[in-house]
């Protein structure tokens, strides 16, 4: 990298736009409170307390109990109707605690207590972590034992609504937080102080973020990405040492990367999403003739050469997607999956309610209020495939390939294209058997399912592993304690972009099992690599430089040629029961207690 590729990246004017707004200053973001649990308790507390000087009153908690309505999932709860109830009385007399201590010497993030309404709301607040075993259940039957006869109301607290183990508790989810914070911001800012106004301002943006990042500034990151690869690419490695080596000389570069460091780290995260890329050559290996597309950066679509009859009706907003009915596209989920979504659009109503008919005869199913004519939009179809290697064009193209003909799909495909072209019959038995059993490898498959039951025995919940063609991936509990200790990872790593992850390479005659450290801060995975090593756990030299990125602690290879499924189970039992892994395991937890001491004496 030469001096010319800095001066050209500093006078790139969209690269000067975008620092400006990447690189905005954030209190919250100064405290580095987003990798924190216990700081995102803190604020809350704050927050939910009505005795608080943020003037707010109880409108924080008012609002926070009247989201618990708004989530679907919530309305099986038993104690749905009595949400309603509280609302009708005054929350001002409530008191808000933080860490109340069990009888079984655990911690409940938060505990809201209004003597005067005879009401109990216990937060359970999981930013990374995951629940321990039989955590919610201690907190609730400490909670019941101390107010008998109140009405007591649990919440888990969740980035992505994960479902709690107890079904007591009631689901709320950050992006709800950051939806009444953005109400706040906006309908009550003339009442709040400017210092309470910007801290509120600063945690909205930083929940924002999480759940509605800025689309012009990521297609901007990617323009400047695909403009300055090597620069970029160089000056990101620079970012993990320029806070960590000394630097008594001045040096051009060394002064860029601490000056720009923020939005270097953004661009590159950003930058390497190459869905546009992955989806055009999608477009050239699936069709032979030429189709309706669109590779958008984030969000490429297309319309299946088989839906060209919904041209025949007319689309009420002409600016929907490619002009048509109809759309498929991909996308990146919130989990890092790749996601095939099918979507009917603003077609004439009585055109679109027949349609919806339709497909509901097919096996589809629709709400009575996505037939209505105030509806617009109607999702029929969703898919997801986990994706390893997000800069891996290769691996994206071969996944939208996967999805786009899964059997599921080609038979809606083509069953929707009968319904276009006014065909009522249905496909036949032979093709419609032909579709539901395209070539499978049975190894995979029986590994595949194998797995996910050994899984459920162990009682892992589905959104903390992901199954894909060539791998098999988990976490424990564990690692989302590293986790909210150590934060995220550096850049896309997996599903989970945590410190730490068991994954298995699916070979047809061998499982290869491994224990790997993810590209975290390098300074904290210096430190964590050191730690492992004390404890003596094998690391290589190179784990312990600044330039290496993700080092495995710990492999197995073993062979399941000729396996049946269920002998496949007692592989994955040996696996990770084997004696080395689980002293691996044991020390692990003795650093990250050692970690939390540190953290909390620094504190």
């Amino acid at each position: 990298m030469e001096m010319r590729d800095l001066i050209e990246l500093e006078n790139d004017i969209v690269f000067q736009q975008l620092n400006q707004e990447v690189n905005s200053f954030n209190t919250l973001k100064v405290l580095r409170l987003e990798n924190y649990e216990i700081r995102h308790s803190n604020l809350l507390a704050w927050l939910l307390d009505p005795m608080e000087n943020h003037q707010l009153y109880d409108y924080f908690l008012r609002k926070t109990i009247e989201h618990l309505i708004l989530i679907d999932e919530n309305s099986d709860n038993l104690q749905y109707e009595e949400i309603g109830e509280i609302l009708n009385h005054s929350l001002m007399n409530s008191y808000v605690y933080r860490e109340v201590k069990t009888d079984n010497n655990r911690f409940i993030d938060l505990l809201i207590v209004s003597k005067q309404s005879k009401l109990v709301i216990l937060i359970e607040n999981k930013f990374y972590s995951t629940e321990s075993e039989n955590q919610l259940d201690d907190y609730l039957h400490f909670v019941q034992h101390i107010f008998n006869d109140f009405t007591i109301i649990p919440i888990y607290l969740t980035l992505n609504g994960e479902k709690p183990s107890n079904h007591q508790y009631f689901i709320l989810t950050y992006e709800r937080i950051q939806s009444i914070l953005q109400t706040i911001l906006t309908v009550h800012k003339n009442q709040l102080s400017e210092d309470v106004y910007n801290l509120i301002e600063d945690y909205n943006i930083i929940l924002k973020e999480k759940y509605n990042p800025n689309q012009d500034q990521i297609l901007q990151a990617i323009d400047i990405y695909r403009q300055h690869k090597s620069t970029i690419d160089s000056l990101f490695e620079e970012t993990a040492i320029v806070s960590k080596e000394l630097q008594l000389k001045t040096e051009y570069k060394h002064h860029f990367v601490k000056k720009y460091k923020h939005t270097i780290e953004y661009i590159f995260k950003h930058g390497q999403n190459i869905l546009a890329y992955s989806f055009e050559q999608f477009i050239q290996q699936q069709f032979d003739a030429e189709i309706l597309y669109r590779p958008h950066p984030t969000v490429p679509h297309l319309l299946p050469p088989e839906w060209h009859g919904v041209s025949r009706f007319h689309v009420r907003e002409p600016n929907y997607w490619l002009g048509t009915g109809l759309i498929v596209w991909f996308e990146q989920t919130k989990d890092r999956r790749l996601r095939l979504i099918a979507e009917i659009g603003p077609i004439k109503y009585v055109n679109r309610l027949s349609l919806l008919e339709q497909l509901e005869n097919i096996g589809l199913s629709f709400s009575e209020r996505s037939k209505s004519e105030e509806s617009r939009y109607t999702r029929f179809y969703s898919n997801k495939l986990d994706i390893n290697k997000w800069n891996d064009t290769a691996e994206l193209t071969q996944a939208m390939i996967e999805l786009y003909n899964d059997p599921e799909f080609t038979l809606l495909r083509h069953q929707l294209a009968d319904i276009l072209n006014s065909r009522t019959k249905k496909l036949s038995t032979i093709e419609t058997n032909q579709m539901k059993n395209l070539p499978v490898n049975e190894t995979n498959r029986q590994v595949q399912t194998a797995f996910k039951k050994w899984m459920a025995l162990n009682n892992i919940p589905e959104d903390h592993y992901r199954v894909s063609k060539r791998n098999l991936s988990f976490k424990i509990p564990l690692f989302d304690q590293f986790k909210e200790q150590l934060g995220e990872t550096r850049e896309k790593w997996w599903w989970d972009n945590g410190p730490f992850l068991f994954w298995i390479n699916i070979n047809p005659d061998l499982l290869y099992f491994v224990l790997e450290v993810g590209p975290i801060e390098a300074d904290k995975r210096i430190s964590l690599m050191q730690r492992i090593e004390d404890k003596g756990i094998k690391v290589s030299k190179k784990a312990l430089t600044f330039k290496a990125k993700y080092n495995r602690i710990y492999t197995k290879a073993i062979s399941i040629e000729g396996l049946t499924e269920s002998e496949l189970l007692d592989v994955f039992e040996t696996l990770y029961t084997n004696k080395d892994i689980q002293n691996i395991l044991e020390k692990l937890q003795m650093i990250y207690k050692d970690i939390l001491v540190q953290d909390n004496d620094g504190m």
